[in-house]
């Protein structure tokens, strides 16, 4: 699709990283199709939160869990902040519940009972379950408009 409309290399780089979020240039030897429907995920997120497709913290980082804990709280689920976990239960092999002293404090419950647990990896290290958790990279992803190639990136034009 790409070479079909002879587009720059710059504009070829802007729809790749900063509106598909692709991290590197595999988009350029997949099928037109995955990166149009990433294309479209970001032009639906226009204006769904404000005028921007990427919902920022406003009032600091502190927004972004207050955001992600109501998107839990709307679709039914529940949201804990500086709650250890004691112990991570699962039944036939998948994860079932959890038990927390801060729970166990708050909620008066033994136990609460759940399909998936997102945590941090030192939470579940906590938890018990050192064997399930395994480091396998860091991303980080930021957008910088400046008027200058960066140095050592032989002036590549996206870094």
């Amino acid at each position: 699709m790409l070479k079909k409309y002879e587009l720059e290399p710059n504009t070829i780089d802007f729809i790749g990283h900063a509106v598909a979020l692709y991290t590197n240039e595999v988009f350029l030897d997949k099928p037109a199709i995955e990166t149009i429907e990433k294309i479209k995920l970001y032009m639906d997120s226009i204006g769904r939160y404000g005028d921007s497709p990427f919902i920022y913290p406003i009032y600091g980082l502190g927004g972004i869990p207050e955001g992600f804990s109501r998107m839990a709280a709307v679709n039914g689920g529940t949201f804990m902040l500086n709650a250890d976990l004691d112990e991570v239960i699962y039944e036939s092999g998948k994860v079932a519940g959890i038990k927390s002293a801060k729970i166990k404090e708050l909620m008066g419950l033994d136990r609460i009972n759940c399909k998936m647990l997102i945590c941090d990896p030192s939470y579940a290290l906590k938890g018990g379950i050192s064997g399930k958790v395994k480091s396998v990279g860091k991303i980080v992803r930021c957008i910088c408009i400046l008027n200058h190639l960066i140095p050592n990136t032989k002036d590549v034009p996206s870094v």
